[in-house]
């Protein structure tokens, strides 16, 4: 069973208890808001713990000895998730949101240069070689992709759009600084729109995230984040007590 295919035959068991309601959907929205931004930032280089993410999302508490900065990038982007979590019931993501969720993201963080606004500058990948849109022609690629995402939404596998997405954004870099961050996002809202969920990258694959990201490859790419997704779905799975007959764990 190939992982798209398990994917989708569990995601059925999943939704025998859907819808999750109440108290239950707080908490699972509370854990993927947790998980992803700790994942999402140390990704990034934040060095605060799984644990220290939860106290500045949960208690709005800095932490003793860490920069200021990491404190604001770890609470802008629980603000960032909670805007993208509000459009679970759409089924689209608009460049409006796209600015929106890079606001939110990096309107407080000290320093930050163009939050919420498509960049005026070049910039460059670090260790990449990637040659990316001048900054006069970021409006218009967004256009494209805006377009791209409105022909090709029915046309993928959920799992495989949202990597596409993401992958594709991350290559416009329409931003001058938070693009992994706020692709990560647009792409989990697409899973969760979807009835899918969150992907957080393991930090022990960083390097291999970053590595299939520079090969480009739209297929490549899409069965890395389907094997993480599909770890998501099991776990989720173990966490509600639910029994799959498919495939092993």
């Amino acid at each position: 069973m190939n992982e798209l295919k398990e994917i989708d035959e569990r995601i059925k068991v999943i939704n025998d208890i859907r819808p999750f309601e109440g108290v239950y959907l707080r908490q699972i929205n509370q854990f993927f808001k947790i998980e992803t931004a700790y994942s999402s930032n140390a990704i990034e280089g934040n060095t605060h713990t799984l644990e220290e993410t939860k106290v500045i999302l949960e208690d709005g508490i800095t932490i003793g000895g860490r920069p200021l900065k990491e404190f604001h990038e770890i609470e802008g982007y629980g603000k960032a998730y909670d805007y993208m979590f509000s459009l679970i019931k759409q089924r689209e993501i608009t460049q409006k949101d796209i600015l929106r969720c890079h606001n939110l993201f990096s309107a407080n963080i000290p320093n930050f240069i163009g939050s919420g606004e498509y960049r005026n500058i070049e910039v460059i990948i670090s260790a990449s070689a990637k040659k990316l849109p001048k900054a006069k022609d970021v409006p218009a690629e967004m256009e494209k992709y805006a377009q791209w995402l409105d022909k090709n939404r029915n046309a993928l596998h959920p799992v495989m759009f949202a990597a596409e997405a993401h992958r594709r954004l991350v290559n416009i870099h329409p931003f001058t600084d938070g693009n992994g961050r706020v692709s990560r996002l647009v792409m989990n809202t697409f899973l969760y729109q979807d009835k899918l969920f969150p992907v957080s990258i393991p930090l022990i694959k960083r390097s291999d995230y970053y590595r299939v990201l520079e090969k480009n490859d739209p297929e490549e790419f899409g069965n890395f984040i389907a094997k993480i997704e599909l770890q998501t779905i099991k776990d989720l799975m173990r966490h509600l007590h639910l029994e799959f007959a498919g495939a092993k764990s």
